[in-house]
């Protein structure tokens, strides 16, 4: 058959509509087909670490949590006194740490760097009420610490207030100045 005829043929098969146009597969079409199929069934869909889920969902506290806040909470107001560490004396950071955890049978070191040392390092978007918060403040390492309370803030000694009160993790004095923080729960 010469050409023109061959045209001809596949041009009135074309435009009568009565064919059925199919491309086939380029070779090696079906292999990457069954490759793409194999590698789809085991797929497995990528999940987060668990401590980092858990660490990301707001927890309530538990009782002793919950006895740590109320002890804090019950302070407030309390005058701030360098070196104290008693409700009759008036508080400084550390001693105000030292008594509320004392108060519910943990015992801590008297002073905020000594603190530090203790308990496991929480990352600032893991916090949970309870945490112990650091600030490097009037000298190089932690020398601030409050007790975090949840929605960014925490209770400590405000020098500024002269008592003991809840500060704002966001605020500016202690975003720059923002050491670590430990769970000793």
């Amino acid at each position: 058959m010469n050409r023109w005829a061959l045209i001809a043929v596949l041009a009135g098969t074309l435009l009568s509509g009565t064919a059925e146009v199919q491309a086939a597969p380029a070779p090696g079409y079906n292999q990457f087909v069954q490759s793409l199929d194999s590698i789809l069934s085991g797929a497995v869909m990528p999940v987060a670490d668990e401590q980092q889920i858990v660490a990301r969902i707001p927890s309530l506290p538990n009782g002793q949590t919950a006895q740590i806040l109320s002890s804090a909470r019950n302070m407030l107001g309390q005058p701030v006194v360098w070196g104290g560490a008693s409700p009759s004396q008036g508080f400084d950071c550390s001693g105000l740490v030292q008594y509320v955890y004392r108060q519910n049978g943990i015992n801590l070191p008297r002073t905020s760097d000594l603190q530090f040392l203790v308990g496991r390092t929480v990352s600032p978007a893991a916090l949970q009420p309870g945490d112990l918060v650091y600030f490097t403040t009037y000298e190089p390492g932690a020398s601030h610490v409050g007790i975090y309370i949840g929605g960014d803030k925490f209770i400590h000694t405000s020098f500024s207030q002269g008592i003991v009160a809840i500060g704002d993790m966001n605020d500016a004095y202690f975003v720059k100045r923002y050491y670590g923080a430990k769970r000793v729960l």
